[in-house]
């Protein structure tokens, strides 16, 4: 099979199964990522994930990683590595820094945070300065994940990197 067309097969098969993952983390743009490979140390890259999704990696080029998760993309990785460059890669993939979240609508300081874990709406909401007087209490929207999906969320759902949360205005 052709580089390019396994390649292709790699990262459809890999985003198809990553449908069954459920609340795992998803990579995207803006992560900090840092790859390396037993016993090949010219081939350690640390890059941040590109708005399209990607990072370039010595001998295999563009590497998609978007909505995959690290174990994912560590099997990737090691799929392009013995496509013809190395018997039987060992990879091991951190990532270094996720990237921020925001936080927008009926909040004091809307903006962009970084990332905490195990961070909750409660606290992301403090660390936004607060409600404002006309805010909705409970009709917070959070935006996550490769696809996006919507979900209305309270104030213990735990905040992943990349969400946006959107506070409504209350009608009453």
């Amino acid at each position: 099979m052709g580089s390019v067309l396994r390649r292709l097969f790699l990262f459809v098969v890999v985003v198809v199964s990553n449908q069954s993952i459920g609340n795992e983390y998803q990579l995207g743009p803006g992560d900090e990522v840092e790859i390396f490979v037993f016993q090949e140390a010219e081939l350690t890259t640390r890059a941040k994930i590109s708005q399209a999704g990607m990072i370039s990696m010595p001998l295999i080029g563009q590497v998609p990683l978007e909505g995959l998760t690290v174990t994912e993309a560590k099997a990737a990785i090691e799929n392009l590595f013995a496509d013809g460059y190395l018997v039987n890669p060992n990879v091991t993939f951190i990532v270094r820094q996720y990237r921020p979240f925001f936080i927008h609508g009926e909040v004091k300081q809307p903006g962009s945070y970084k990332y905490q874990a195990e961070l909750t709406l409660e606290q992301a909401i403090a660390l936004s300065g607060g409600l404002k007087d006309r805010a909705s209490n409970s009709k917070w929207i959070i935006l996550r994940g490769y696809p996006q999906v919507s979900f209305v969320a309270d104030k213990q759902t735990v905040i992943m990197p990349g969400d946006v949360i959107k506070i409504e205005k209350s009608f009453f």
